[in-house]
Order: structure tokens, then C-alpha cells, then sequence
């Protein structure tokens, strides 16, 4: 019985030592977690915002200690260090936990905000409409606004981006983003100029590039069409060279012929003395007899001359001098042909191999 009775003592001490122990535990850790919740107060008010997460941190680490004030500075002081990655996740903590907070219009339009910086443009769009169905009589209305245009703009929706920039503008002209909006509107209609004068500029280019290769065509046909004038020109002038050639030819053997020597040898060879019976028979017929009676005068008689006289011979050979002179005329004008056309010929052949220079190229 009394060892019952000094056990039961013995446990009691012991429990009420065990209380005391975890009391004092519990102080100092109050004291610990009361003195970083001092410290990242004092950091957020001096905004040494590294500070501030730091300490913060560790406060809402602690379950006694995660209030929604507290979650709120941590959430302001990593916006404002630019942590925007923690800051959404801890925006998305504070929503679930204090949805009715009165911090919590500014959490969801700061998560909002933090999607489209992340450049999550959709979810931003999504959150933003969100908070602009539930708080339409907001401050941060068209901050919103502003926000959800610049989540357009950067997924190059510039339609959508161009009306909600026009609201902010518009309907809000002392919001501080309305500037900003305006800007941008700019932008939006000097890139829609660009565009159309690029689209101009794309459809001249084609034109211009259809054109071009039309006339290269063109001057492919016109060189090739060039080309065989050219060549088919040189063949003709070199037939023509050969006709006139032979012709020479047979011209010269022409006048070396036996008939054309015969009349050249006619030509040199003098006029044969005129018989005395012409020349002394008028003179006698004239001298009277001796014995005073005149003998009655001879008739006069004109002798045909027969071919083969000399004055016969002599007009034949004039003729045939004048044969000569024209055949040497026609000679000599077949020679010039030829000449005029063989420098012709040349210039040919010059530019045919200019053309197959060219088109080597």
C-alpha cells in the first residue's frame, strides 16, 4: 500500500515537471518567433524587403503565427524584391485559407497581375475577368483592366488589347496606367500601318519578282532568237561568198578564153595599107592624053568588103573590147560584193561568239 502510494506521488511530480518543462518551452518559443515577427515588421517598414521575406518566412512558418496580416507583408515584400513566382504561390495560399479577408481583393488582383508577369497570360486573363466580375467598383478596377490588355498584347491579340486600352483611356484618364494605355495605342496603330506596308511592300515584291522573271525570259528568247539570226545571217553571207565566188571564177576563165585572145591580138594588130589601085585610080582617071583628046572618066564603083577585111576586123575587135570592159565591170562589182560581204561575215562571227560568251556566263 505504500509503495502504491509513492508511485502514485512519483508520477505526479513527474507529470507536473513534464508541463512546467513544455511550458517554458512553449515561452521561449514564443519569445523566438515574437522577436523574427518583429524583426520582418521592422524590415517591411524600412523596405529591406530581403530582410523582410526572410524573417516573414520563418513567422508564417508557424502555425500560431500565419495570420493573414503576416502572409500579407511576406506577399508584398517578394512583389516588391520582383520573387514573383514565390509571391503567386503564397497568393494562392492566402486565397484558400482567407478568401474573406479584407486583404483578400488585393491578393487576387496581385495574383492576377503575377500570372501575367510569369507571362501565363491566359490563367492572368482568366483571374483578372475574374476579380473584374466580383469587384467592379474597385480602385484596382482598371488597374485590372490594364493588366488583362497587357495579356493581349503580349499574345499579339492587338484587337482585344486595342478596346480595353481604349476603357482605361477613356473612362479612366486619372488612373496612373492610363499613360501607359495610351502608349500603347500608339504602338498598336503605328504597327497596324507597318503591316499594311509590309503586306504592300510583300505584294510589290512579288509583282516585281514575277516581273523580273518575265523579262529574263524575255531576254533568254530575244538572246536565243539573236543567236540564230545571227548564225542563220553568217550562213547566208557565206553562201553568198561562195555563189560570187564561183561566179568569179567562171568569169575570169571567160575572158582567158581563145575568142577573147583572138580579138585582144585583133585589137593590136595595125591597119594594113590601102590598095593603089584606090589611091591612084581617081588621080589618073583625071590626066589627060597626050594627044589632046580626052578618054572618058571610069564609073565610079564602091566594092562590098568582105568579112575578112581589116576594117571589118576592126569594128569586131571594138565590140569585143566593149564585151570586155563590161564583163571586167561586172568582175570587179562581184569582187566589191564579195568583200562587203565577207567583212560582214566577220562582224558576225564577232558577235555570235559575244552572244556564247554571254550566255556562258
Amino acid at each position: 500500500m505504500l509503495k502504491k502510494v509513492v508511485l502514485l506521488v512519483f508520477l505526479s511530480v513527474f507529470s507536473v515537471f513534464c508541463a512546467f518543462s513544455q511550458a517554458a518551452s512553449k515561452a521561449k518559443l514564443n519569445n523566438s518567433d515574437s522577436a523574427n515577427l518583429k524583426q520582418g515588421a521592422e524590415a517591411y517598414k524600412n523596405e529591406d524587403w530581403t530582410s523582410a521575406i526572410f524573417f516573414l518566412r520563418k513567422v508564417v512558418s508557424v502555425p500560431g503565427f500565419a495570420s493573414d496580416e503576416n502572409l500579407f507583408m511576406l506577399i508584398k515584400s517578394e512583389v516588391y524584391a520582383g520573387e514573383y513566382r514565390q509571391a503567386q504561390n503564397d497568393c494562392e495560399k492566402f486565397l484558400e485559407q482567407f478568401a474573406f479577408s479584407p486583404y483578400a481583393e488585393y491578393v487576387k488582383y496581385q495574383n492576377g497581375r503575377l500570372l501575367h508577369l510569369l507571362a501565363r497570360n491566359e490563367d492572368a486573363v482568366l483571374s483578372l475577368s475574374d476579380f473584374c466580375h466580383q469587384h467592379s467598383d474597385s480602385e484596382l478596377y482598371p488597374l485590372a483592366l490594364f493588366w488583362i490588355a497587357e495579356s493581349f498584347y503580349d499574345e499579339y491579340n492587338f484587337e482585344s488589347a486595342r478596346g480595353l486600352y481604349e476603357r482605361v483611356v477613356n473612362d479612366y484618364p486619372a488612373c496612373e496606367k492610363a499613360p501607359q494605355a495610351q502608349y500603347k495605342l500608339d504602338l498598336i496603330e503605328r504597327r497596324a500601318r507597318e503591316e499594311k506596308l509590309l503586306y504592300l511592300l510583300k505584294v510589290i515584291g512579288e509583282e516585281n519578282l514575277s516581273t523580273r522573271e518575265e523579262y529574263e525570259r524575255q531576254l533568254r528568247v530575244y538572246a536565243l532568237d539573236d543567236e540564230n539570226g545571227v548564225r542563220s545571217s553568217l550562213l547566208d553571207a557565206q553562201a553568198r561568198i561562195a555563189e560570187l565566188e564561183a561566179l568569179l571564177e567562171q568569169g575570169g576563165s571567160s575572158v582567158d578564153s581563145p575568142e577573147n585572145e583572138a580579138v585582144a591580138s585583133a585589137e593590136e594588130t595595125p591597119e594594113p595599107p590601102v590598095a593603089d589601085a584606090e589611091k591612084t585610080g581617081p588621080a589618073k582617071q583625071a590626066e589627060p592624053q597626050s594627044s589632046g583628046i580626052s578618054k572618058p572618066q571610069n564609073p565610079t564603083v564602091h566594092v562590098i568588103q568582105s568579112v575578112t577585111e581589116p576594117s571589118f576586123r576592126v569594128k569586131q575587135t571594138k565590140t569585143g573590147q566593149g564585151t570586155t570592159a563590161i564583163k571586167k565591170a561586172e568582175d570587179a562589182e562581184r569582187n566589191a560584193d564579195v568583200q562587203v560581204l565577207k567583212r560582214k561575215a566577220k562582224q558576225l562571227q564577232y558577235l555570235l561568239e559575244e552572244q556564247s560568251e554571254e550566255a556562258e556566263k
